[in-house]
């Protein structure tokens, strides 16, 4: 599976090397008996402002690729009793969130947080494309904290990055993904001491996916309002800053069924026997 997409890979890095690189070096010959040599970096200039326009222009998240219908389920009295018997469920464990809508038979895509710094005090939040290593198993582990006064929420906790004095939590802050990207919100992880902004905004109510009992949604609670929720979801935008990773985000506007599917997560708890778990590892367990 692994070498098949590494094969894939290796095919369109070498079209695009001849698309974006050997194309403008023939160009450019020809236009050095005109121009000279101001006039040969013309093509290269030219394939430059078209990978900025494709860039800024061609990225669209909903591209119509999910067929299947889903519809939020309806805030009644028992899918509420559904998400505060999962919360219950999840407290004071371990986690790990597989995305189901880019997993397959043959490979889990695990939420995680590596090693990358995205501004100061903030680290990015990825999903693993690949077969997961020991590494990426140790930072996609989360710790699921309650949130005083509410049943249906969490927060989360990395176990990874965390320390006996300082929890890093998981947050939406208010930042845009980019000035042409106004629906879509960056979700990092908090490398500092949480203040009330990041207590507040690393608050996620769960969501029950129907007809699935091990498969949740995560809504952010400060940025949602009464007619719309905003869902944290996996991304068809692979990371320019991790390599392998796909990037996790926040919806800000009406989830369509793309956004809807994106946003499923299995949640998968960990123990602490399993092969991948150093005892240095699960310092949490013996602090608490």
């Amino acid at each position: 599976m692994v070498m098949r997409k590494a094969e894939r890979q290796l095919k369109w890095n070498i079209f695009l090397l001849l698309l974006f690189v050997g194309v403008p070096v023939i160009i450019a010959q020809g236009i050095f008996e005109q121009w000279g040599v101001l006039g040969c970096l013309a093509p290269f200039v030219g394939c430059g402002a078209l990978i900025g326009l494709l860039t800024l222009k061609g990225f669209k998240e909903d591209n119509g690729d999910t067929k299947v219908s889903f519809e939020p389920p309806v805030r009644d009295e028992k899918s509420h009793e559904m998400a505060v018997a999962m919360v219950r469920q999840m407290v004071g464990k371990q986690i790990r969130l597989v995305s189901v809508h880019w997993s397959d038979p043959e490979r889990d895509e695990y939420l995680y947080t590596p090693d990358i710094e995205h501004f100061d005090k903030r680290r990015r939040v990825s999903s693993w494309m690949d077969e997961p290593t020991k590494d990426i198993l140790s930072k996609s582990r989360y710790m699921v904290e309650s949130v005083k006064g509410e049943e249906d929420q969490i927060r989360l906790a990395s176990v990874h990055w965390s320390n006996p004095e300082r929890s890093e939590y998981f947050f939406s802050p208010n930042a845009d993904y980019s000035l042409n990207r106004k629906e879509i919100r960056e979700v990092t992880s908090w490398m500092g001491e949480p203040t009330e902004g990041v207590l507040s905004t690393s608050r996620y109510m769960v969501e029950p996916v129907p007809g699935q009992e091990d498969e949740i949604r995560l809504i952010s609670v400060h940025w949602s309002d009464p007619e719309r929720d905003e869902y944290l979801y996996t991304s068809r935008l692979n990371s320019a800053s991790s390599k392998g990773g796909r990037e996790v985000k926040s919806w800000k506007v009406e989830p369509t069924n793309d956004i809807l599917s994106k946003s499923r997560y299995r949640v998968e708890f960990v123990h602490s026997s399993k092969e991948e778990e150093s005892e240095a590892a699960n310092w949490w367990e013996d602090g608490n």
